[in-house]
């Protein structure tokens, strides 16, 4: 390991203990208020059994908690997450009416997530913008995947298949391509003439939002963003993609996918992406948090994609600049949580260099 890399190590996880550290807290008493006046809901309502996460979701407040109320007369207690804007949004563009509504498109086809159960899009009740979710059972993620959450101490061959397994789910959503009539809310995600266009743009702004005008960081993201306009494929039209695959956002129990959780970044596109960003984090974790036996190869997670999507990969080597491109955008957004930007800012984008030189020789300068 290069004295780089190690001086790297640990990145993710002091990442998001630097963002949570200034996260407000959330109100008990207006969320209970908040539950309490929802259709079908019988007070009073209590709460108890909070939890606060402290190795996943750097970029939202997160409440674990225990709700007691009445429904049809009987008193149930149900385990909840609240998940709400933490004061100061690392990511400017930040929707809780988007990815509540594109949960709910999840949950109604049976897809794998929590399910959505009352949203406060401007936070007028609970006092942040946020969403309640049902809380799924299960080991809980973490960031530093390798060192600490449900791949950390599991055999080799469990942890291959459990990841094979997350990179089926992106498969099998392509398959379920939930396209824009289920999402209309999507279609304003971005501008551009194409579905390619309108995420590079949408993330684009998003660097340009964190940054002043003459920032000399924006110009390899300009760069990057202006050549993959100009070489996007004939594709298919986009249909839902979760946006932020990272197995970190993944949940498991007794060895297998219990929910994929995480879904601000969604939008309509081509989930090829998001396979990249597995394979792309499969090897670099290894050098980020740290070194582990049992990871599948990236033709054994193309496989597992392909059969679970029924059909074959469309240009991957394309969609492989995807989550270099919006990682780079992302380091914008929050270098202030960083504690280590430059490094982290120099390692990626030695690797977007890469990726886009190898994308040239396939579709040209």
């Amino acid at each position: 390991m290069s004295a780089e890399t190690e001086e790297l190590q640990g990145f993710y996880d002091k990442s998001v203990a630097a963002a949570k550290s200034g996260y407000p807290e959330i109100d008990a008493d207006r969320l209970a208020a908040f539950i309490a006046a929802q259709p079908g809901i019988e007070g009073p309502v209590t709460l108890s059994n909070f939890i606060v996460p402290q190795s996943s979701g750097a970029s939202n407040g997160i409440l674990l908690f225990t709700a007691e109320f009445g429904r049809s007369g009987e008193r149930r207690r149900e385990d909840m997450v609240a998940r709400y804007a933490p004061g100061t949004t690392m990511i400017k563009q930040k929707s809780f009416s988007d990815e509540f509504l594109t949960l709910v498109a999840a949950y109604k086809r049976g897809l794998p997530v929590p399910e959505p159960l009352w949203l406060d899009a401007d936070g007028s009740a609970v006092g942040y913008p946020s969403f309640v979710m049902a809380r799924i059972e299960g080991t809980p993620p973490a960031s530093a995947m390798y060192s600490k959450g449900p791949l950390a101490d599991v055999s080799p061959e469990a942890r291959k298949a459990m990841m094979l397994e997350a990179a089926g789910f992106h498969g099998r959503l392509r398959r379920e391509a939930i396209g824009r009539d289920e999402l209309p809310h999507l279609l304003a995600r971005g501008s551009g003439e194409t579905d390619i266009e309108r995420e590079l743009n949408w993330f684009l702004a998003e660097a340009r939002l964190s940054s002043e005008p003459d920032d000399p960081k924006l110009e390899p993201i300009v760069e990057a963003h202006r050549w993959m306009v100009a070489h996007q494929p004939a594709v298919r039209e986009g249909t839902l993609v979760q946006g932020d695959s990272q197995i970190a956002n993944v949940m498991f129990r007794d060895g297998r996918l219990a929910a994929v959780l995480d879904w601000e970044l969604a939008y309509l596109g081509h989930n090829e992406a998001d396979l990249a960003l597995i394979v792309f984090l499969t090897e670099t974790m290894k050098q980020l948090d740290k070194h582990v036996d049992g990871t599948p190869t990236e033709a054994e997670y193309l496989a597992r994609f392909e059969e679970e999507a029924g059909a074959p990969a469309e240009h991957y080597d394309f969609f492989k600049l995807f989550p270099l491109f919006k990682t780079q955008c992302i380091l914008l957004s929050g270098r202030s949580f960083q504690p280590a930007f430059e490094q982290v800012w120099t390692y990626y984008l030695a690797h977007l260099h890469a990726e886009l030189a190898n994308a040239k020789r396939i579709y040209g300068d």
